[in-house]
């Protein structure tokens, strides 16, 4: 693959983002041009400061506004500075959804590996051998499906345990979204164990 080929493919950009006196890299890949959305994402996640409560500007633009715009069309490209105004959460809602945080992420690796599970599955299928040509594949990608489907349910019962507070809403949000996460994984997973099973 060509240089032109990626390029094509992939949009990057790395902004730094100001909020008082920190300073936080973002770093955007996406296979479209990134969304105010995506960035606000990503603050959200690395300065934890929630969505709801983000106010960033450009040159005096209010990015924040508008968060389905593609950034590019606010002359946003590599290397540019972008201000953050908003609270930072506190206390112990601060240290629940930091834990949430580093769950969707680590939820987020195993998504990567059922797809790669997903995708190997279906070149077998693709490639029409029969069971015994290929056992010794489908056991291993059967073996990696249950990791990831018991990784899943360890998860699920940490965030199901997780202790948070009824005022502690952004923590609470969050909670909800990695739930709903995980259960759309852990149904891909009995999926796709189900159909190496049968094969």
């Amino acid at each position: 693959m060509s240089n032109k080929e990626i390029k094509s493919r992939y949009h990057i950009l790395h902004v730094e983002v100001q909020h008082g006196s920190d300073r936080f890299d973002v770093h955007l890949h996406l296979e479209r041009p990134p969304l105010v959305r995506d960035l606000m994402m990503e603050v959200e996640k690395k300065a934890r400061v929630t969505l709801h409560n983000q106010q960033l500007v450009f040159r005096g633009q209010r990015l924040h506004q508008t968060p389905d715009k593609e950034l590019e069309k606010f002359g946003i490209f590599n290397g540019n500075h972008i201000m953050l105004i908003g609270e930072k959460l506190s206390g112990t809602e601060d240290d629940n959804f930091r834990r949430l945080l580093s769950i969707e992420k680590d939820v987020k690796l195993i998504d990567d590996v059922l797809e790669l599970v997903c995708r190997d599955f279906e070149n077998i299928k693709q490639s029409q051998q029969t069971r015994n040509q290929c056992d010794h594949i489908l056991n291993d990608l059967y073996s990696r499906g249950e990791r990831c489907r018991s990784d899943l349910q360890t998860f699920s019962s940490i965030v199901r345990n997780l202790n948070v507070a009824p005022n502690e809403h952004d923590a609470l949000r969050k909670k909800k979204e990695i739930s709903a996460l995980i259960e759309d994984r852990l149904d891909i997973s009995n999926n796709i164990l189900s159909a190496i099973s049968s094969y």
